[in-house]
């Protein structure tokens, strides 16, 4: 989580020590803020940390370690009052003590002004956003704001809580129960099984750029429409390669070009409906790519680097349980396999990244991150034909599968 943790209070006894540190400047930010309508953030939580109470607003991530009067103070903003209403309400306490600690709630977004920008975005929120807390929780609190991916950092962790300590097992086997061992050969290959069985995830690439024609498969087949259906109960529905929580669709994609024949380098969005780009943004986003999958620096030779989005009302609308979030998660992840076996088809290397810097991506494509909200990246380029094997440091999980015979069991 984000923020620096702090305590605050609406002791009396704090009373001469506030007064002392409230200069001019601070009398006259009490003053305006006493008569702004406010009232408690709808997306606060509350939980106990090492002891200790912590309030959370999880869409801005900022925190607080709060006493009990901190929650009590709370409990009197549940609807749009002003800080001297409350003030007056709460016997015993001094009006400064108060107002200063009503401060510091309102630039922890713990409160909002009623008409504010922060305002109008949670009402959207909570309009287009139909799942309870569980999943709103999960989404905000794991957006990822910064860069933290580089081979330094990197490094530090697998040190620090990684290195000499056993791993778990890679297989899970009953050795008592008894076995039936299965064939790997076929009697009919078909096309995909080859595919299956030489995609790998790749991140060095050649430098050389992938053709139109590449390009325009790897979207129609992974997230192009093949057909739709119309039904009495929904209308038309989308039929596509991968599977979709009730036929929902509420992926979008957007496309960063770099290194394509024919087509400019700029940010597109990717039209289902056409299937299409539509430019968003012309010129070179390569350093911008590494940003924005928070420092992974070798995305910026990817041909094309794309992003997938989800539209939160195309799913939420149909289904309201907080469990139906993770829809979203199989959607793309469907998506992701679906993109890498076409890539792997037609002879280019790909890969998938789940660490992104959200906040960065929804900037960057003009994006609420609530009615529509960063998820995933995928990417393509020309592979590296005569690069030997890469090396197996502690975090390589995209070598070459080791070369087993065919009729091999475990």
């Amino acid at each position: 989580m984000n923020g620096t943790a702090r305590n605050i209070t609406l002791s009396d006894a704090r009373r001469e020590l506030m007064r002392n540190k409230m200069a001019s400047n601070g009398r006259k930010i009490i003053n305006e803020l006493s008569g702004l309508k406010m009232r408690r953030s709808p997306n606060v939580v509350m939980y106990f940390r090492r002891g200790h109470l912590i309030v959370e607003n999880y869409i801005t991530r900022l925190t607080f370690q709060v006493d009990l009067n901190a929650v009590t103070l709370l409990s009197y903003f549940s609807g749009w009052r002003t800080a001297s209403e409350v003030s007056r309400s709460l016997i015993g306490y001094t009006r400064e003590s108060v107002l200063r600690s009503v401060q510091n709630l309102k630039e922890r977004g713990l409160l909002i002004t009623k008409d504010s920008d922060e305002a109008k975005l949670e009402d959207k929120f909570g309009e287009e956003w139909l799942w309870p807390i569980a999943s709103r929780f999960y989404h905000f609190s794991t957006k990822i704001d910064d860069p933290h991916n580089t081979p330094k950092e990197v490094m530090k962790y697998y040190s620090r809580f990684l290195k000499g300590r056993k791993q778990p097992s890679i297989y899970k086997s009953y050795p008592r129960r008894p076995k039936i061992n299965l064939s790997r050969k076929s009697s009919r290959e078909a096309p995909l099984f080859g595919a299956l069985r030489s995609r790998h995830s790749m991140r060095e690439f050649s430098g050389k750029p992938i053709s139109f024609n590449e390009l325009s498969r790897l979207a129609y087949y992974t997230w192009g429409r093949i057909s739709y259906y119309e039904t009495r109960e929904f209308g038309k529905l989308l039929h596509k390669t991968s599977p979709s929580a009730g036929a929902r669709h509420p992926i979008e994609t957007y496309a960063i070009v770099n290194n394509v024949k024919g087509i400019e380098p700029g940010i597109y969005h990717y039209s289902v409906k056409n299937h299409s780009l539509e430019l968003l943004k012309a010129g070179d986003f390569r350093e911008r790519c590494v940003e924005l999958t928070a420092g992974h620096a070798w995305t910026k030779n990817a041909s094309a680097l794309f992003i997938m989005t989800a539209v939160v009302a195309r799913t939420a609308w149909k289904y309201r349980a907080p469990r139906v979030y993770r829809a979203f998660l199989l959607d793309a992840g469907h998506l992701s396999q679906s993109f890498l076996l076409v890539a792997t088809a037609l002879g280019l290397g790909g890969f998938c990244l789940g660490t992104i810097c959200d906040k960065l991506i929804e900037k960057e494509l003009d994006l609420d991150g609530i009615s529509e909200t960063a998820l995933f990246v995928v990417g393509v380029g020309q592979p590296v034909r005569s690069s030997p094997r890469p090396g197996r440091g502690p975090f390589h999980d995209h070598f070459q599968p080791k070369d087993r015979p065919l009729h091999e069991t475990n």
